[in-house]
């Protein structure tokens, strides 16, 4: 019989950020942009390499990790909550460091880094938890931001497992910081002894405006629903969630353009504006995955998709693009299941979409006070973004083989799909799909042969 996969951890530390002269301690602020997230598991990203390592490749990414820390240092710093009316805030002192962690496992990497069902529990088994809170007194908890584990699969494979607050950076600035640390490793490796970045993140939360006090708002709903959030959806037992990959090539992703522009035609109405990549793959994988849902809706009220759209050019104001931080908004759209499991489910799921785009072109901001309440009604969220090319990210090692998007929220829980810009497609999409393994084979069936139907 084949043995059950298992991974043992080997080394844990902790990496320092190469020291500043003038740094002792840093606070930031938190924005409204930071605080609906506090209400959210981490994010987790998994990078998949095929290289031979040794000893020297695990020195090697410690010491560019502490370069690429000595720009990104808030990342080595905690989320600090105090009691109410105080806020909550991000505090970095020189003391402060990221959890690293060398595990290696008993399989093979293409077990994980396929495209083929993998259990969600043994994903996550590679990517690391953040420390556990503490606190500094009776009242005040401290979390920290970020932790690394590297994964060892023999000695010519290896992931990098990323983990981060949401509430301290986005995708875009934790993209950065990935380029910034492969950078630096490439640095090394050259033997290079002059290290430089010229992107210097910005730190100053003052560039993010709000006249309308919205912060004030979100941290009201925030702290009046603290006692009753959900504190730990990961089921430890569940082994029967998986995650699977698919895909979306820019002719699929055309010819369902097609579909719903000649539907639309045939009933004579003018077809949405906005099909781009991200909208089209989006609602022709959600409305495979509402017909193999059974427990959605069960009263036939609206569905709603969650998502998230980059500020950093949507508003009427200019913020640099190195600042460091959340810039998204929440945004969901929906209809009733009964028109999205129509006949013209796709048109109806992209007109909702498109006018959430609308909306977002009028006013960025508009309905903010709404996005923690907005949210927790949601039967489907979307993690991820085809715009943030983490497949970019270069080590000196070329593409990783797989980047994989996991969510906290998701273990045991069938409300997540996770997006991809395609590593060998022009213009494609990766998606990530979590189901019970039950109901994989239901959906690959539906996925795949309502791709047939529309290419006669």
């Amino acid at each position: 019989m084949e043995a059950a996969f298992h991974v043992d951890i080997i080394d844990q530390c902790h990496v320092f950020p190469e020291p500043h002269s003038d740094i002792s301690q840093v606070t930031l602020p938190l924005t409204y942009f930071d605080i609906p997230w506090l209400f959210y598991s981490p994010n987790q990203t998994l990078f998949f390499y095929k290289i031979k390592h040794s000893e020297s490749t695990i020195a090697t990414l410690k010491k560019s990790l502490s370069l690429a820390l000595h720009y990104f240092y808030p990342l080595a710093g905690n989320l600090l909550v105090p009691p109410p009316p105080a806020e909550p805030h991000i505090v970095y002192t020189k003391a402060d460091s990221v959890q690293f962690i060398v595990a290696e496992s008993n399989k093979d990497i293409s077990y994980l880094s396929g495209n083929q069902p993998r259990s969600v529990t043994s994903l996550s088994s590679i990517v690391p938890k953040l420390p556990s809170p503490s606190s500094i007194s009776l009242e005040i908890r401290v979390l920290p931001l970020f932790a690394i584990q590297i994964t060892l699969f023999g000695d010519s494979a290896l992931s990098i497992g990323v983990t981060s607050q949401h509430a301290a950076c986005d995708e875009r600035t934790l993209y950065a910081f990935m380029k910034c640390w492969a950078s630096f490793y490439q640095s090394l490796l050259k033997n290079e002894s002059i290290f430089e970045f010229k992107s210097i993140p910005w730190f100053d939360r003052s560039v993010i405006l709000d006249p309308t006090s919205l912060k004030t708002a979100l941290l009201e709903q925030w702290r009046s629903t603290l006692n009753s959030s959900p504190k730990d959806l990961y089921n430890e037992t569940d082994h029967d969630i998986v995650q699977t990959t698919f895909f979306l090539s820019s002719s699929d992703i055309n010819m369902i353009k097609d579909h719903i522009v000649s539907k639309c035609e045939k009933v004579k109405e003018d077809p949405p504006l906005n099909l781009s990549l991200y909208e089209t793959g989006v609602c022709y994988t959600w409305i495979c995955l509402l017909k193999v849902q059974e427990t959605l809706d069960a009263k036939g009220g609206p569905i709603y998709m969650g998502y998230n759209a980059s500020g950093i050019s949507r508003l009427k104001y200019e913020i640099p693009f190195s600042y460091f931080g959340c810039c998204i908004v929440f945004g969901r759209f929906g209809a009733l299941k009964s028109e999205l499991l129509g006949e013209d489910g796709l048109v109806c799921a992209t007109r909702s979409f498109d006018k959430e785009i609308d909306r977002l072109v009028r006013d960025f901001l508009e309905g903010g006070e709404k996005w923690i309440s907005d949210w927790s009604e949601l039967n489907l969220r979307i993690i991820g973004s085809p715009k943030v090319d983490f497949y970019g990210v270069d080590f000196g090692w070329g593409k990783a083989e797989k980047i994989e998007k996991i969510s906290g929220d998701n273990h045991g829980r069938v409300d997540v799909i996770t997006l991809n810009g395609g590593r060998d497609l022009d213009g494609g999409l990766e998606i990530g799909i979590v189901l019970p393994k039950n109901k994989i084979s239901e959906f690959t069936t539906l996925f795949n042969s309502g791709l047939k139907e529309l290419a006669r």
